[in-house]
């Protein structure tokens, strides 16, 4: 049996399993040994409890001894426990067996005793599993459901890579992702300010034949451009200047965020508006493939090639969104090599850094533009459009939903198959990425996916030892402890 380990156990406390853990490998010889030394250990120690008349020491120490010899016949009686003859499972009394406590001076040294056997345990366990090569998240998971065993083992905690919060009777064991993840929200509530703060103003650039003479099909009526953008325009001075410090910053934020120090050739944003001149725009530009000619016409932003996009979107604030997100893609597409087929990177992380800098949560992919942002109902789903949803919150909830998707669907989805419940759980990875894991691990998975063409569950595994399922349960475990 798997023992699932989410919540916060406070230091000073065991909430023992009620079954057997499956450790290691049974044929194991040396697992064996360890398992049978410990139910010994056990039976000793709860009949020296006995003795002494230190009955709330004995029952405890039987609930440990169940983990090991579930079907040992003294701790079941004594415990009051009985056996469903159909289907053979054990269940304990609907009272619990009210158990004398011994005096303080009696009882302490018994349950330090218990602590050091069962502390000893696991760490000769841990040495055996470090001996056998097993995979990361393997590992982590046996270390999981040896911490459900020992919530007090230092070691363990410090393996799963978690840090004690708090002082005396209240601290806690927490993620350090969630640690990191609280202490950048201090910081990161004035992002664009910062970075927008630090882009020059747009200066007026020359105009080139090409855009002049209109063999784009749009009347350019400018060029502004800074060192790291060129936005050719057929909109008005104020809102291209305002786009143009807007992927400016967006270009440093992601150098910052991505600690990328890769030198990117200046963009070109083509901003203009109205389905009918993407239309013309798009039959216009050179080396689009047919396929993708067509696609980019339907689309009222686009990732035209490595040095070029296009926002025209009849809506300001979608002009805006497009503008970032375009840049946003090319910025990967430079310095990671993930693409749209890569779809929880380019909504995830897309999402994620043009909230930061303006605001907006737009959803661009076919499957999952349903949803009414005026929805009542229940399903998290249809509160994600809602000006002031909390989409980290949506995230958990879908997560620990009925309908949950699958990590392993959603990392290798490419962007036009991802469902909205796929978005919502890409932007909590993605913030998960950036905020909690440190600095640097996030830019290392995104390179290995897109420049080395590794699958993105492969990778993931790889690097912070979390299979598909053990990422959500660990996901869901952030998310809590962040508060969402």
């Amino acid at each position: 049996m798997l023992i699932t380990f989410f919540l916060l156990a406070p230091v000073g406390t065991i909430p023992l399993p009620p079954a057997a853990p499956a450790l290691v490998r049974q044929e194991d010889g040396r697992m064996v040994e360890l398992n049978r030394r410990v139910v010994w250990e056990l039976e000793s120690l709860a009949n020296e409890c006995q003795s002494a008349k230190a009955f709330v020491e004995r029952n405890q120490t039987y609930e440990a001894l169940l983990a090991f010899a579930p079907e040992h016949a003294m701790a079941r009686k004594t415990l009051g426990h009985k056996k469903d003859r159909k289907t053979g499972e054990w269940a304990p009394p609907k009272r619990a067996r009210k158990a004398k406590a011994a005096e303080a001076e009696v009882a302490a040294p018994l349950a330090e005793k218990r602590a050091a056997l069962l502390n000893a345990y696991i760490d000769d366990v841990l040495a055996l599993l470090d001996s056998q090569e097993l995979a990361p998240a393997a590992l982590r998971r046996q270390e999981e459901i040896l911490l459900a065993l020992v919530p007090d083992h230092v070691g363990l905690h410090k393996r799963l890579g978690e840090v004690l919060h708090g002082e005396g009777a209240d601290a806690v064991w927490m993620l350090a992702e969630s640690m990191r993840a609280l202490e950048a929200f201090k910081t990161n509530k004035k992002l664009r300010d910062r970075f927008e703060a630090a882009a020059p103003d747009m200066t007026e650039g020359t105009q080139s034949p090409l855009e002049k003479d209109g063999a784009l099909g749009v009347t350019f009526t400018s060029v502004l451009e800074t060192g790291r953008v060129r936005c050719v325009s057929a909109l008005s001075e104020k809102e291209t200047q305002k786009i143009g410090k807007l992927v400016h910053a967006t270009y440093l934020y992601m150098d910052s965020l991505l600690r990328s120090n890769q030198q990117l050739a200046v963009g070109t944003v083509y901003l203009f508006e109205g389905q009918k001149a993407t239309k013309e725009f798009i039959s216009r530009y050179p080396d689009l493939e047919p396929a993708r000619r067509k696609l980019c016409k339907d689309l009222l932003c686009a990732y035209l090639d490595h040095n070029a996009c296009n926002s025209s979107s009849k809506d300001a604030l979608e002009r805006l969104d497009g503008a970032l997100r375009m840049s946003i893609a090319r910025h990967l597409a430079w310095t990671t090599g993930t693409f749209g087929k890569h779809g929880w990177i380019a909504e995830g992380l897309g999402i994620y850094v043009t909230h930061q800098m303006c605001g907006t949560r737009l959803i661009y992919t076919k499957d999952a533009k349903d949803g009414s942002a005026a929805s009542q109902g229940k399903d998290p789903l249809d509160r994600m459009k809602r000006a002031k949803a909390d989409w980290l919150s949506l995230a958990r909830s879908t997560l620990e939903g009925k309908n949950s998707p699958k990590l392993s669907f959603t990392l290798g989805r490419d962007v036009n198959k991802l469902t909205r419940a796929d978005v919502l759980v890409s932007n909590a990875l993605a913030a998960y990425l950036l905020e909690g894991c440190e600095p640097g691990v996030a830019m290392r998975i995104f390179k290995e996916i897109g420049h080395k063409k590794l699958g993105s569950a492969q990778v993931i595994e790889a690097e912070l030892g979390l299979n598909p399922p053990a990422l959500k349960r660990r996901l869901i475990r952030w998310l809590k402890e962040i508060g969402k």
